[in-house]
């Protein structure tokens, strides 16, 4: 089975991205949405009530993601160790996950952590969607009814982890300037090229 992951900052267009691979007929694992599945378990908010304590729970014993991703993107070194707790989960589903599509000539893993979690050696690509910070920026701000400095402040813990040596094979400019559908397209078609299947 040939992996490929895809990554990028909040707001750069990882979703759209995947959406528009989804309609060539690749299937994508969403890891963000996977992940917080795992915070219905009991034993992932016990684990997650030591470290961040009683506040990032509802009055009905619920983890309240909102309130949890405002810690952690307030501090790098407690992002960390959510992501110790949940991704190795992520990965152990995305494991039997990909299992049920070997006939594909390849899937997406999509997630934000690909470069802070240290991710990349467990595919064989690695796309990157990238878009100018001005533009994430409003684009997070509509979204998510925030505040300019929040975004500022997840973009640069983002793109501080983002920078490490292991480079993107593949990059695709959402600039608003750039049409994304045909540098998915493009790279789709080497994708499938590389791994010996018709389109």
């Amino acid at each position: 089975m040939f992996k490929v992951g895809i990554t990028g900052n909040i707001g750069s267009g990882k979703t759209i991205s995947c959406r528009i691979f989804e309609h060539l007929g690749v299937p994508v694992y969403y890891s963000d949405y996977e992940a917080k599945k795992h915070y219905e378990h009991q034993n992932i908010k016990d684990s997650l009530s030591v470290i961040f304590g009683k506040e990032i729970f509802t009055e009905t014993n619920e983890v309240d993601k909102k309130q949890l991703a405002r810690i952690v993107f307030n501090n790098v070194a407690l992002l960390q160790e959510l992501n110790k707790i949940i991704h190795p989960l992520v990965e152990e589903h995305f494991e039997q996950w990909h299992k049920q599509y070997a006939n594909h000539p390849y899937i997406l893993f999509e997630s934000a952590v690909l470069y802070s979690c240290k991710l990349t050696h467990l595919f064989d690509k690695i796309i990157f969607v990238e878009a100018p910070a001005h533009l994430i920026i409003d684009r997070v701000i509509k979204r998510d009814n925030t505040l300019s400095d929040d975004v500022k402040q997840k973009l640069n813990i983002q793109s501080s982890s983002n920078n490490e040596d292991t480079k993107p094979d593949y990059t695709i400019i959402n600039d608003e300037v750039h049409l994304i559908t045909p540098q998915i397209i493009a790279i789709h078609q080497d994708l499938a090229c590389k791994n010996k299947f018709n389109i």
